[in-house]
């Protein structure tokens, strides 16, 4: 006996495409106030968020800042897919268990690994792209809870299926 699928209640199936931009729009001003400081040495880079169901497919997001937005872009999808790869953040990849890497890889820590959820930043110093990342995937944890918690309150046990 199947399941059939059922919209009457709140869906939820996941991270999203629009889950990523509202956290980027959340970490942005962030990015921007660390620069005026003076502890991000610009505001540029690029985020890059994986999808969980395929890591090694196109990214579920990408955010390119400053003139070198793509550049960025590539080198935090070099390090997210590391994080995957390896299951951990690329700067505990470094200093616990450096044998991991393989040629090709890239040596810069900012890729993290949170629970199924790869990151990358790259742009700024090293712990900082790395900082980005943490703000990153909290608002998307952040989040995927609430809406979950809304679709597990309603309807049956299963999530959007009767």
């Amino acid at each position: 006996m199947g399941h059939r699928v059922s919209y009457s209640g709140p869906m939820f199936a996941g991270i999203t495409h629009e889950h990523c931009v509202k956290a980027w729009e959340m970490v942005l001003p962030g990015i921007v106030r660390g620069a005026e400081m003076g502890l991000l040495r610009d505001v540029m880079g690029g985020m890059v968020v994986l999808n969980p169901a395929d890591a090694e497919g196109e990214p579920l997001f990408t955010a390119g800042l400053g003139d070198e937005g793509e550049k960025y872009i590539g080198w935090a999808t070099h390090k997210a897919r590391v994080a995957a790869r390896e299951r951990t953040d690329t700067s505990r990849l470094r200093q616990d268990f450096p044998y991991l890497y393989r040629a090709g890889d890239i040596k810069w820590p900012g890729g993290l690994y949170r629970g199924g959820l790869a990151l990358g930043f790259s742009g700024v110093q090293g712990e900082y792209d790395e900082m980005i990342c943490e703000w990153m995937a909290a608002a998307i944890r952040a989040m995927t809870r609430i809406e979950f918690a809304g679709a597990a309150a309603t309807g049956g046990p299963f999530l959007g299926v009767e």
